[in-house]
């Protein structure tokens, strides 16, 4: 496939999890033809994720919706791709894609020589859309996915493992008065309650961490909505409790790059820990989609709890295959006894 388009046009949910694994997808194919230009159009979050692209000059992101002025804007803009050769993906998904974004991808594959290329959602307007469709298997781990659908695109693997490059931000730790390796990150929220810890969880998880290592200081980490429960959380603990509101990629990277481990729910600032290769301890939680599981980090500890699985075993990804099967059973919160036992090992 080398050379034979100008645009590589990959269209992307916004959120960062998937998009960091977009950055694998699209660093492979970079390694194959430098001269392919690569675009993600998102939806959404395009000021913060344009600072996972430092150290990638070669992803341009595009930001398209209809819910903003801008984002509306830039979906005209996308005609301009309709007169070249592009390859046109819509990324894989577990539900339905929105018709909207086949419609806008359709539209920019339409130049001689161009293709689009999707994953079956079981629509029956798919084959008037796609060029070709593959098939989303949600029972191979994602990244393992990726590398199968990269090949079927005909390039070659060129990295085998996730990882992140990011500039350090080297004022960030005196700033917060922190020493490397002398604090643990804790990420307690993810994009839904769902996904979150409640406030009792989280200061019952932090009195076993200072009961197991006294020494260590706690970074907690989320968004400006997780503000109020951080602050709840921090008024109950002292000055070795701090917390840092995301606000820039580098900074996010470095406190957790920097730390001695990071303990995290199962969202999008885990999976930036798992592309640095962090040693981690990951709660599930019942939202989690089972193959989006961090096991490509092999410093990453999982805890997970299947529904219906009578083993009262909580990790591993050989258990989790099995007891999952054909019937791809649906996940259960974690006990929190479990994440309290699970804390002992990760001075180890």
């Amino acid at each position: 496939m080398k050379n034979k388009y100008k645009n590589l046009i990959f269209f992307q949910n916004g959120s960062i999890g998937d998009f960091l694994m977009t950055i694998f997808l699209l660093e492979n194919i970079h390694l194959n033809d430098p001269v392919l230009k690569l675009f993600v159009v998102v939806p959404k979050n395009e000021k913060l994720l344009i600072q996972f692209l430092e150290k990638y000059p070669y992803i341009n992101i595009i930001l398209a919706n209809r819910k903003s002025f801008i984002g509306l804007l830039r979906i005209v803009t996308l005609i301009k791709f309709s007169f070249s050769k592009n390859l046109v993906i819509t990324a894989p998904t577990p539900g339905k894609l929105s018709l909207y974004i086949k419609i806008i991808a359709r539209k920019i594959s339409l130049f001689r020589g161009s293709k689009l290329i999707g994953f079956n959602d079981r629509r029956r307007i798919n084959k008037f859309i796609y060029s070709e469709l593959f098939e989303y298997d949600t029972k191979i781990i994602y990244p393992e996915f990726l590398k199968m659908f990269i090949k079927n695109l005909g390039f070659k693997i060129k990295k085998e493992k996730p990882s992140f490059n990011y500039s350090k931000d080297k004022g960030i730790l005196e700033k917060n008065n922190l020493e490397k390796n002398k604090y643990i990150v804790f990420h307690t929220q993810g994009s839904s309650l769902g996904r979150s810890l409640v406030e009792k969880e989280i200061i019952d998880i932090i009195k076993k961490i200072k009961e197991l290592y006294p020494t260590l200081k706690i970074v907690l980490t989320g968004g400006s909505f997780d503000e109020n429960i951080l602050k709840n959380v921090l008024s109950v603990f002292n000055k070795d409790v701090l917390t840092m509101i995301n606000k820039k990629i580098s900074e996010l990277s470095t406190i957790i790059d920097e730390s001695i481990f990071f303990i995290g729910v199962d969202t999008g600032t885990t999976h930036i820990a798992s592309f640095l290769g962090k040693k981690s301890l990951v709660i599930t939680h019942p939202a989690t989609t089972p193959n989006w599981i961090s096991y490509y980090n092999s410093n990453a500890k999982t805890l997970y709890s299947v529904k219906g699985c009578k083993h009262n075993i909580h990790e591993g990804r050989e258990h989790l295959e099995k007891c999952r099967g054909k019937v791809l059973r649906c996940l259960e919160k974690v006990p929190l006894s479990i994440i309290e036992e699970s804390l002992k090992d990760l001075l180890k």
